[in-house]
């Protein structure tokens, strides 16, 4: 068995790259991503997929007739989960990828399923495998779509709520996907893009009474400060916006009670000077307060 496994801090959860029989994962859920031709079976009623065949003996054939019973095909957004009181394996859940997974959005999607499964069963850890994987491309990117997936599947905005539950999941195994420090790169990388879609939703999600000008401010700067190898953040206060004669933008901020706050995040690749500059300008609006975003050549990196 070969195993890769690192740390990621939002949520406390680990993820682990391994290569081994499915048959020997023992936890709360293995997540096995199929396709509709993974599911085709012999004359003797047989899955025909090796994975499928080796789970469904090991599990007497309770998967050949769950997958009957309830007509599950495969096809995309599809799944269905089999509890196993008793075994190891508490539960197998199956999702479908429609006629072939070729898209990084459905492994992705894959993910974020697997991990809202595990999230409604409660169960601690989760193991993801594709039923064919075999003479799959680029599989470090279909893991990493899986990995990226996962987090967003598990994320939920409870700041504002009196009572919430924290998620369960604590760690995620993908398996027959490739193991290595340049998948662990991948994966970290993929995680890194979740955060920072996390982040955008729960600044999305503030209410004007929190997510201020000043806030967002805040926000920028500690990015900028985090990753100050590729960032820089240069915030504008009012007066200097008067130097600058930006006259319009000053006069819709007289409108606020908040003073302006113009931010100015500038992304500078580590190598040869970009060929390319690319400036994205956009107002960072929190209702009647006003602020301006100026973007050039701008990533956004979640705070970790």
């Amino acid at each position: 068995m070969s195993c890769r496994c690192f740390y990621l801090c939002w949520g406390l959860l680990t993820f682990t790259t391994k290569e081994i029989d499915v048959t020997e994962w023992k936890g709360g859920l293995l997540a096995v991503g199929v396709t509709e031709k993974d599911l085709a079976k012999d004359q003797n009623s047989k899955f025909e997929n090796p994975i499928l065949k080796k789970l469904d003996s090991c599990l007497g054939g309770v998967l050949a007739d769950v997958l009957t019973e309830e007509d599950f095909t495969g096809k995309s957004g599809q799944s269905t989960v089999v509890k196993l009181p008793g075994l190891g394996l508490k539960r197998v859940g199956l999702f479908g990828l429609g006629q072939s997974a070729s898209s990084t959005e459905a492994f992705k999607g894959l993910g974020e399923a697997a991990a809202a499964m595990a999230k409604t069963a409660q169960a601690s850890d989760i193991a993801i495998v594709l039923a064919s994987s075999e003479g799959l491309s680029a599989k470090s990117c279909k893991a990493s779509a899986i990995a990226s997936g996962a987090v967003l599947g598990i994320y939920e905005d409870n700041k504002y709520k009196s009572e919430s539950k924290k998620p369960a999941l604590k760690s995620v195994d993908i398996l027959g996907l490739g193991t290595g420090p340049e998948l662990e790169k991948k994966l970290k990388y993929a995680q890194d893009v979740a955060f920072g879609i996390i982040l955008g939703k729960e600044l999305t999600n503030s209410p004007a009474n929190v997510l201020t000008p000043g806030k967002l401010t805040e926000e920028a700067s500690n990015i900028a400060s985090l990753y100050s190898d590729v960032l820089s953040a240069k915030i504008l206060n009012e007066e200097q916006c008067k130097d600058l004669k930006m006259g319009s933008y000053l006069a819709v901020a007289a409108a606020s009670a908040n003073p302006p706050h113009f931010i100015h995040l500038t992304n500078k690749p580590p190598g040869e000077p970009a060929k390319l500059k690319l400036a994205l300008v956009g107002k960072g609006l929190t209702f009647d307060r006003w602020l301006q975003i100026d973007l050039e050549q701008c990533i956004f990196y979640p705070r970790l």
